[in-house]
């Protein structure tokens, strides 16, 4: 049977649910626990993580060395995720949950070394930190749904301007608060 392409999936949002730190914390038991013996990073990302209104789907990213990837993908692939290889972003593999009962997960593969762990992570702190920049950021998600971007490549093409500003403007939040 053919898997449904991933970025075909139509968008919808909801309210923030206060059961997305609990999904969270069960899928990534469940992912540590098969990914054990490589040691991963795990960490909650996307609307879910901050929390925001947004996409009713857990982000998780998982970080394990380059040499491990595949091994890691097999892993997760055993519990069920479904592989759709780097969906266009280079750098990390894409795996999706889509049962139906329970939560809808993605998960984000990247090599330990990989920038793209540190830029989901400052986006979420910033985000977290400013709550006037999440709330643009939200009325940016509504407005490329009301403009017709309801499959997830239109979609998340419509706001990669809002989100390269967010980046732009959490990369210059995190220096500001090293220094």
């Amino acid at each position: 049977m053919a898997r449904a392409d991933p970025f075909r999936e139509q968008v919808t949002l909801s309210d923030v649910d206060a059961a997305w730190p609990r999904q969270y914390a069960e899928a990534a038991a469940r992912i540590a626990e098969a990914l054990a013996v490589l040691r991963p990073t795990i960490e909650h990302i996307g609307s879910t993580s901050i929390p925001l209104r947004g996409k009713p789907i857990v982000d998780i990213q998982v970080a394990v060395e380059e040499s491990e990837r595949a091994s890691a993908i097999a892993a997760l692939e055993a519990l069920g995720y479904h592989h759709h290889g780097h969906g266009d972003v280079p750098g990390r593999d894409y795996l999706t949950s889509r049962p139906v009962h329970g939560p809808r997960v993605n998960v984000h593969v990247f090599a330990a070394q990989s920038p793209l762990l540190a830029d989901n992570r400052i986006i979420r702190d910033y985000l977290r930190a400013h709550p006037d920049a999440a709330d643009e950021y939200v009325r940016n998600k509504d407005k490329a749904l009301e403009q017709g971007h309801t499959d997830l490549r239109s979609y998340s093409h419509a706001k990669s301007e809002s989100i390269a500003a967010i980046r732009e403007a959490a990369n210059r939040w995190a220096r500001a608060t090293r220094d």
